[in-house]
């Protein structure tokens, strides 16, 4: 008989540990579900010429265009378009750095279309040098895309930042992580080059 009381304990013990644990899932659960529903931060809109900063860069807009003919080193074969976008990028962190390749992005139907950018310094056609803290350089963005997909009058792109930790979960080493889209702009296209 007493081992049936045993047994019937313990039972009674598994069942009100399960039914907690269930609980602390729901709730772990319900609490998730509120803090997703939670308004995510507004995505800015910067103008053209207006600074921005981003994360580790500090990136201007200054003017797009598209052109057929052979810009910064690149040739469009005949049934493609290169569009250019030239910002001005200024690194804002202590050490050189050319992590600057994310930080523009393209709408996705049409950066679907397109090859990966190559990106020029624009004072001497340099591709994708490092670029010196504290130091604004005007930089061109150049993707090649079929004719077809090329935009007109108007390109949209958004900024990617991320955000600066002073110690990373795995290694307690600053850095920057976490990319998020910071803002979107808005240039209408230069006719020719620039």
């Amino acid at each position: 008989m007493w081992s049936y009381v045993r047994n019937l304990s313990s039972k009674a013990r598994a069942w009100i540990t399960a039914g907690l644990g269930t609980f602390a899932a729901l709730a772990v659960a319900v609490a998730l579900g509120v803090f997703e529903a939670q308004p995510q931060a507004a995505v800015g809109q910067i103008l053209p010429g207006q600074p921005f900063d981003a994360g580790k860069w500090r990136i201007r807009p200054l003017k797009a265009w598209v052109t057929d003919q052979k810009i910064y080193g690149l040739t469009p074969k005949p049934d493609q378009k290169a569009l250019v976008l030239e910002v001005e990028l200024m690194n804002r962190t202590a050490r050189s750095d050319k992590g600057y390749y994310g930080t523009v992005h393209l709408p996705p139907a049409i950066e679907a279309k397109a090859e990966k950018p190559m990106i020029y310094l624009a004072r001497d056609d340099a591709l994708m040098p490092s670029l010196q803290p504290g130091l604004a350089e005007k930089m061109a963005y150049v993707w090649l895309m079929p004719a077809a997909a090329a935009p007109e009058g108007r390109i949209d792109f958004s900024i990617e930042a991320e955000k600066f930790k002073p110690r990373d979960n795995l290694y307690g080493m600053p850095g920057w992580f976490n990319a998020y889209t910071a803002a979107k702009a808005s240039l209408a296209l230069a006719g020719g080059e620039g």
